[in-house]
């Protein structure tokens, strides 16, 4: 891990001015908030900030970072475990001494206007012909009235950038794979070698690769681009080949981001602490370790990760942790690197709440809805969601306008996210498939009792108006 960025790229994060030596004993317990099968990460604010700034908001600092899934309980919850005292069940235990990182990186707001010929190369890159034609809000390449052609869809507009791609008849990236096509998979090599000129047509030919993960006939390949020269998590763009190296479905981003605010950080070891510490809140977390014995952190890299910002992705300065699983495979631990100090809840955040009498985890907070298009009496809107989840839409009517909401439930049990995604896409020791909650911009569609005409369409979460594409 280098702490020595350069100071002439202003990207870069800012490196320490000292360097600590902290004890792994000393770390104290945390949390891991997790949900659904996915991974959203909650923050604390117990323990001190190592990074000596000033408070947020104050004498020029940052503003406070808005995180969704940053409880506020998490934040009044106490100074945690003192040095020595049991660590408790299924924590995470650091093997040696973890990294300080830099003092201060900035968050990366995801978005880039993509061009025509941008969206052009992307499909022929995937052998689609005729061109690219403007859709509203998209580019669109391929496909027939009846599905049956590859089709590739293209988010353009400023917040542009994310993009799916099917081949002809089979099912979208997230749906449930089962029944799994037969035959032998591409070996990882080869597998590789078939998204080559998808990973050239959207600049990610220096993206790292991993292909790991196979069902039936079909291999999964994950490309996770560096950003700002920081490894990330989550920002993937993912491809399933088939047996033949054809690739059959695949979703992304263009790796283009804009510079956010750089907020001071914490070292992987006080991290490390926070996420104990609301992983012990909750009863502990579901990986790695037999038992109540603690889970294994091998290793730390500091990078960004995708979060949510009231409900719009962020890349976001984190932690990355290598765990060791009691099973062998690799898997991935993210937590916010931000000073505690520096975050608040932003108004989709906090826990779901618990009914009366259920132990379950309860019902998800609504997604934010970020546009609509208009079909007739029908609204297709659009927002930033989970693969781990299914999503539905409710409307409520009035004379002037129509409050619109989109709600997330978790998949059934034995679908996954279809695609493998993110580091540990292998299969559970159930053999089912593992789903790890990766953000993609998604549509769900509902039908109004009579057409929208002149209404406004508003967010029903806080009554926002929301644009039409």
């Amino acid at each position: 891990m280098r702490t020595d960025q350069s100071p002439e790229t202003e990207d870069r994060p800012a490196p320490r001015s000292r360097r600590r030596r902290l004890s792994v004993a000393a770390v104290a317990t945390a949390v891991l908030l997790a949900g659904g099968g996915g991974a959203y990460w909650a923050s604390s604010a117990s323990g001190g900030s190592d990074s000596g700034s000033a408070a947020a908001g104050g004498d020029g600092g940052p503003p406070k970072l808005a995180l969704d899934g940053t409880a506020v309980s998490d934040q009044d919850s106490g100074e945690g475990i003192a040095p020595g005292e049991p660590m408790g069940p299924r924590g995470y235990r650091a093997e040696g001494e973890l990294p300080d990182g830099p003092e201060s990186a900035a968050v990366r707001k995801p978005g880039h206007r993509v061009s025509r010929a941008e969206a052009a190369r992307l499909a022929t890159a995937f052998g689609i012909e005729g061109g690219v034609e403007a859709g509203a809000g998209r580019w669109q390449a391929g496909g027939d009235s009846k599905g049956k052609d590859a089709r590739l869809t293209v988010e353009r507009g400023a917040g542009g950038g994310a993009w799916t791609y099917q081949n002809g008849g089979t099912v979208p990236l997230d749906a449930d794979p089962d029944p799994a096509p037969g035959g032998e998979p591409l070996s990882a090599a080869e597998a590789k070698e078939a998204v080559r000129p998808a990973l050239r047509a959207l600049g990610l030919q220096d993206a790292s690769l991993d292909a790991g993960s196979s069902v039936g006939g079909t291999r999964t390949v994950t490309a996770s681009p560096e950003v700002a020269g920081l490894p990330t998590h989550g920002w993937d763009s993912t491809f399933v080949v088939d047996d033949k190296g054809a690739v059959t479905r695949a979703q992304g981003n263009w790796n283009k981001t804009r510079k956010g605010e750089a907020y001071p950080v914490d070292s992987a070891t006080a991290t490390l602490d926070r996420l104990n510490k609301a992983e012990q809140a909750r009863g502990g977390h579901r990986e790695g370790a037999q038992g109540n014995e603690p889970t294994r952190i091998g290793g730390a890299s500091f990078g960004l990760a995708l979060e949510r910002s009231h409900g719009e992705p962020l890349l976001v300065p984190a932690w990355i942790y290598q765990v060791k699983r009691s099973g062998g495979g690799d898997l991935e631990v993210t937590h916010p690197a931000v000073s505690p100090e520096y975050l608040e809840p932003s108004r989709t955040a906090g826990h779901p709440p618990v009914p009366d009498g259920s132990t379950g985890p309860g019902k998800k907070p609504s997604q934010a809805v970020a546009s609509y298009e208009v079909h007739g009496r029908t609204l297709e809107l659009s927002f930033w969601g989970g693969v781990c989840d299914t999503y539905r839409a409710e409307a409520e009517e009035s004379g002037s306008a129509v409050r619109v909401s989109v709600e997330a439930g978790e998949k059934k049990s034995g679908e996954g996210d279809g695609n493998g995604a993110g580091k540990d896409g292998k299969d559970g020791k159930d053999g089912k498939r593992v789903c790890v909650e990766i953000a993609k911009r998604q549509t769900v569609e509902v039908e109004l009792d009579e057409k929208l005409g002149d209404r406004k369409v508003l967010d029903a979460r806080n009554g926002e108006k929301l644009p039409r594409k």
